[in-house]
């Protein structure tokens, strides 16, 4: 085909304006320009089914329904242990809890603590020049008062507004005499820590306290800063307490009584009326509404663009089977999934996960591929430009293919673990998944359940003995992954604890 002097002449200039473009494009620009910030936000307790864009049909969430739409939504990712401590160890390191010397939640005053030597997602930045931050639930040590144990400075934090321990309000409630009547407990926190200071009592709900500080964090950094803030809200842990405005949002479903008194027995539940679900819904929609005021300060300082935000949970819910007398009228939701929080059935480790980073990240997407909480050391290393720790194992790897609609294949199966040594049904200590099979183990190291989760994602047909050749390649993988926990070097190398 003959092309004109003119018509060649404008094929050049339309390829001119194509490479500029390309030069200018989002991604060009934010690799270009500036490094990419990073707002890590947690929630506690959240279950699969319990926000509206993972189908719950009554809970209103729209901020991260929004992030959602704006981002990519996991539908099979996995936190990385189905309780809060050891799940907090393994999104930060990217190592399966028990390596870095977690092996289940940490009551107060407990001598158990993240390894002095494990390197965080936040030392990794920090050495880059970034700010860090945390802000609400650490859950990592026995204590700010534990003499020895790393506090958050000590976890490359450079500001940190936390509590310790595994809830938001003082334990200790006031009994009403003369008849032992209704006992009535604290709506806001007391047992928050400021740079290792104890900021004593205060007069908002935890999520606001959490949303403003981050807030008022974001104010203070001086601009073009790159930043990681790790924003960890207390919501929907056990006892929960929400302004009034979200509690009428769900009228409905909240018991006369329990309009009449919101504040009472606010610990111990038992032999008290049935308060209805909306008081746990409305906590969630608490919860959205802090979010939203997050990301709209994001917004406002002009770099939403170049943030990475992800919004996930350390473990699943509380559902209305309730262990212990402080879970009595919550209503978590796992979307129909067998178990909850506390074991390694699905329900008690699957949780949402939605990340939001336009460079990379088309709107409205969804992955259905497993992913889990240990993978966001590599992920974030692979898009923040930093190198994973190369003297230890990382269990997760990137899962930035996903991201990009790609194929991912992973190299290593997927590990849990929790110790549950004391519990009514300690039926699970170790699980495993390796492509479309599943095996839970015991504490005695044997079989107890065996799922296809490609075929049987409600866990409800036990195949033990009847595929053993699945189950010798999953118990010999066990071995292997098991072995090489117990021999890590890291956790060798750990030096003796010291008593607080």
């Amino acid at each position: 085909m003959r092309t004109s002097k003119n018509g060649n002449i404008k094929l050049m200039a339309l390829f001119i304006l194509f490479l500029s473009n390309l030069a200018c494009s989002p991604i060009t620009q934010e690799k270009e320009i500036n490094p990419p910030n990073l707002v890590l936000i947690l929630a506690d307790d959240l279950g699969f089914g319990d926000l509206a864009c993972y189908g719950h049909p009554i809970v209103k969430s729209p901020n991260i329904d929004q992030l959602a739409d704006e981002g990519i939504k996991y539908t099979a990712y996995y936190a990385p242990a189905p309780l809060c401590s050891p799940s907090r160890a393994g999104i930060l390191t990217g190592r399966t809890p028990y390596r870095t010397g977690i092996r289940s939640w940490i009551p107060p005053g407990e001598n158990v603590h993240l390894g002095e030597n494990e390197i965080t997602i936040a030392h990794q930045l920090k050495a880059k020049g970034y700010k860090t931050s945390v802000i609400g639930k650490l859950h990592l040590n026995g204590g700010a008062e534990m003499e020895g144990h790393p506090q958050p400075q000590d976890m490359g934090f450079d500001y940190s507004y936390v509590i310790h321990g595994g809830w938001a309000q003082n334990k200790k409630v006031e009994t009403i005499p003369p008849n032992g009547g209704l006992r009535k407990g604290k709506l806001y926190p007391d047992n928050f820590w400021l740079n290792g200071s104890p900021v004593g009592e205060t007069n908002k709900f935890s999520g606001e306290l959490v949303a403003d500080e981050t807030i008022a964090w974001l104010d203070r950094l001086e601009k073009d800063t790159p930043f990681f803030t790790y924003v960890s809200f207390t919501e929907v842990h056990t006892p929960i307490a929400s302004p009034e405005k979200h509690r009428k949002l769900y009228s409905d479903y909240i018991t006369d009584f329990a309009k009449d008194n919101p504040d009472l027995y606010h610990w111990d539940w038992v032999n008290q009326p049935y308060r209805g679900q909306g008081e746990y819904y409305a906590n969630i929609s608490f919860l959205d509404a802090q979010v939203g005021r997050i990301i709209d300060k994001l917004k406002t300082m002009g770099v939403i663009e170049n943030t990475i935000v992800i919004f996930t949970s350390d473990n699943g819910p509380v559902t209305r089977e309730a262990r212990k007398p402080w879970e009595l009228n919550m209503a978590g939701e796992t979307g129909g999934l067998r178990g909850r929080k506390d074991n390694l059935l699905e329900g008690g480790i699957r949780v949402p996960a939605i990340i939001r980073y336009p460079p990379l990240i088309e709107e409205a997407q969804t992955s259905n591929t497993p992913v889990y909480g240990l993978d966001w050391m590599s992920t974030l290393s692979e898009l923040m430009d930093f190198e994973t720790p190369s003297d230890r194992i990382i269990d997760g790897q990137s899962i930035v293919e996903t991201m990009r609609g790609e194929d991912f294949v992973r190299r290593n199966p997927m590990i849990w673990t929790i110790d549950m040594k004391g519990q009514d049904d300690p039926i699970n200590e170790w699980a495993i998944r390796d492509g479309d099979w599943k095996l839970i183990i015991d504490q005695n190291e044997n079989p107890v359940f065996l799922f296809n989760i490609a075929n049987d994602p409600y866990e409800v047909n036990n195949l033990l003995g009847k595929e053993e050749d699945k189950l010798g390649m999953l118990m010999e993988k066990f071995d292997t992954y098991k072995y090489s926990i117990e021999n890590d070097i890291i956790m060798a190398e750990r030096s003796p604890r010291k008593k607080g």
